[in-house]
């Protein structure tokens, strides 16, 4: 089990990002993890979930995270 395998299950860790060889935490959810976990941004700002609107990558990770929460 590795701790890219532990957040996915985790939604305390928060959403990740990879910068280089390493998993860094991000600012907030892209509006493409929040669209794949059938969420709006204004539903995520109504439950308090982090949205970085400068990021436009996906980790399927972070859609997990997103949708566990939900």
């Amino acid at each position: 089990m590795t701790w890219y395998n532990n957040a996915a299950r985790d939604p305390s860790i928060g959403p990740i990002v990879p910068q280089g060889k390493t998993v860094v935490r991000a600012r907030g959810y892209s509006l493409l993890e929040l669209e794949r976990a059938n969420l709006t941004k204004a539903d995520a700002e109504r439950l308090g979930i982090p949205v970085d609107t400068d990021r436009g990558s996906m980790i399927g990770t972070n859609v997990m995270q997103l949708r566990s929460r939900g």
